[in-house]
């Protein structure tokens, strides 16, 4: 009974630093995300959003990440390159002047056995009306859908 005991206790011991682990690690992504945000262009000619992560996956495992959660968030996916590390997903969002059909392009590149460098391009047209705070949010969204476990 004693040696069961030590057991589990070792068990739930490595359970809680593994989670502890991967918090810690999904905090190191949302960080540099939000400091590797960047947005041109303007509101009259149209703004294009980039952002960038390294995560500690392979890059085979980020890019079913990121299609599976970009699928389950709505996006609407249209193809990939394997070869080269690409996803391509469409949004569809209310413009002024009816619906408009917005592009994400992601490319996840191997940065070692176990990191990728994921980077998110999404462009918006002239006038769509669109915030910051929104921009940034889903382009690290992006990133991070790639620790999402199954």
């Amino acid at each position: 009974m004693r040696k069961y005991l030590i057991v589990a206790a070792l068990g739930l011991l490595a359970f809680d630093a593994s989670a502890q682990d991967a918090s810690a690690e999904s905090a190191k992504v949302k960080k540099d995300c939000e400091a590797n945000y960047v947005q041109e262009g303007s509101f009259f000619a149209g703004r294009k959003f980039t952002n960038w992560g390294v995560v500690p996956v392979s890059a085979e495992t980020a890019l079913k990440r990121i299609k599976r959660e970009g699928v389950k968030a709505g996006l609407t996916f249209t193809s990939e390159d394997k070869d080269i590390g690409m996803l391509q997903f469409e949004q569809q969002t209310k413009g002024d002047k009816g619906m408009v059909t917005l592009p994400w392009n992601v490319m996840v590149e191997p940065q070692g056995k176990n990191s990728s460098k994921v980077s998110v391009t999404k462009t918006t047209p002239p006038t769509h009306n669109t915030s910051e705070k929104f921009q940034r949010a889903s382009t690290c969204g992006v990133i991070e859908a790639a620790l999402q476990a199954p």
